[in-house]
């Protein structure tokens, strides 16, 4: 899958679109509303980076979705998975939300906020709240919300533990069970590696 597009930002068409020139090839990217000025203001004619995202529209053309922030891209993978969010409708929210604010909504139940979304009138959006709250209910075993930032650690030391042989059971709840906000990913490991293998909670002289 493609990850990264480096190039010239040469065109900007609103409200989404932009090209991106890389050597022999243009690119076609779709971006969240609120970044063409952005763009056009600081990076016209100019080197620009985006995360990206390719997607089969309708089984005929590749579409690219475009953005700043790693992220960002990240939350619109994590959108997509959803049944009635397609790509249309989590650019959109991510041209008004931010990946913290809208972990914050979900989690503080602000669900008229969501009808701040082009197209999301405030009955639309206590249907969207109650199919995004999954997206951000994930508790550990301590009661505590994993922040969206650090599920990417999670699930780091997650598959690095069963490529170690661990069960996926045993695995999971270990690492819920130590999971502490702060970790990094070689703590976490270490943590967990202490509960799974027992003989190593002590090490020998």
């Amino acid at each position: 899958m493609f990850y990264k597009i480096r190039g010239r930002l040469s065109e900007v068409y609103p409200p989404n679109k932009v090209i991106v020139e890389t050597g022999v090839l243009s690119w076609e990217i779709h971006v969240p509303i609120n970044l063409i000025e952005i763009l056009r203001e600081n990076f016209m004619h100019r080197r620009v980076e985006f995360f990206v995202v390719p997607l089969i529209r309708k089984n005929e053309y590749l579409e690219i979705y475009g953005f700043l922030e790693r992220e960002e891209r990240e939350l619109f993978l994590k959108l997509n998975t959803l049944s009635r969010i397609g790509p249309k409708l989590a650019l959109n929210l991510l041209s008004v939300f931010t990946p913290e604010t809208l972990r914050t909504i979900i989690l503080e139940r602000k669900v008229e906020e969501l009808a701040r979304v082009p197209g999301i009138g405030l009955k639309k959006a206590e249907k969207l709240f109650i199919e995004l709250k999954g997206l951000y209910g994930r508790l550990s075993k301590k009661g505590l919300t994993i922040p969206l930032e650090k599920e990417r650690i999670l699930q780091e030391a997650r598959e690095s533990l069963l490529s170690l042989g661990f069960k996926v059971q045993d695995v999971e709840e270990v690492l819920f069970k130590v999971f502490e906000e702060t970790d990094t990913l070689e703590g976490l490991l270490k943590k967990a590696l202490k509960e799974l293998a027992p003989a190593l909670r002590e090490e020998k002289p």
